[in-house]
């Protein structure tokens, strides 16, 4: 009896345990964020002794059809704007504001530009931009473009490439003249460009958010502590660092 009372036991840690490991926090977010949530992480892990798992592997649409097919995801960190259409998989009304971060226009070595408007000299031949169906800098940029006239004015200099890590690596080679990234990649790519300046409207606004996937662990207490952590002042000079603002 006392075999079998030790077993129950035992099983019943085991599931308490695995019950646990469900519940942890796992977060994912789209390629241009790995370094940001990164951060994040390291910097609430310290803070708390918590932990944190992560889930990267694409842009933020591959990682959230992955999401909606049933990963052990419960928060996913992205822009607002890009999270719009997963209304059945999270839930943005527990979800935490990070902060804004603008549109950057980049220009290589040897050229000087004083704003987008000189997208349209001579002198540039041939401007880069992510993918406006799979990066949100591409929908703000194509958003900034359209909405300005200078789309029409460009079209014939316009490449549209996967992600702002291409753009970056385009520019700094002067394969390309000019490109749209985000303050992040210029900031840490300064010394490969010529400069960079950003373009603060004409674009739906990047604005960053944590939102927790629907479902018990999406509920759970420790998935709670963290978005209530990011919301927190303890989680701005890491923000800052990459270029969001509350």
């Amino acid at each position: 009896m006392k075999l079998f009372t030790s077993t129950l036991i035992t099983a019943a840690a085991a599931l308490t345990l695995a019950g646990a490991a469900q519940a942890q926090v796992t977060v994912t977010t789209g390629g241009g964020y790995i370094k940001m949530v990164e951060a994040l992480t390291v910097q609430y892990e310290k803070d708390t002794g918590a932990k944190v798992e992560k889930a990267f592997g694409g842009n933020i649409g591959q990682m959230l059809a992955q999401v909606e097919s049933g990963s052990p995801v419960t928060v996913v960190i992205s822009d607002a704007t890009s999270l719009k259409k997963f209304t059945k998989a999270l839930n943005a009304d527990a979800g935490v504001r990070l902060g804004d971060t603008p549109l950057i226009l980049i220009w290589r070595k040897g050229l000087t530009l004083a704003s987008p408007e000189d997208l349209t000299s001579d002198a540039v031949k041939r401007v880069a931009m992510p993918d406006p169906k799979a990066a949100v800098y591409g929908r703000a940029a194509k958003e900034y473009l359209d909405g300005s006239g200078l789309a029409e004015k460009i079209a014939g200099k316009l490449n549209v490439v996967s992600m702002v890590p291409q753009v970056m690596s385009y520019v700094s080679r002067a394969e390309m003249d000019a490109g749209f990234v985000n303050l992040l990649a210029a900031r840490q790519g300064k010394d490969k460009i010529g400069g960079f300046v950003a373009v603060k409207e004409g674009y739906e606004p990047i604005r960053m958010t944590a939102q927790p996937v629907k479902g018990a662990a999406g509920e759970a207490d420790d998935v709670k502590a963290f978005l209530t952590w990011l919301g927190s002042p303890k989680a701005d000079a890491v923000l800052e660092k990459f270029g969001v603002s509350r």
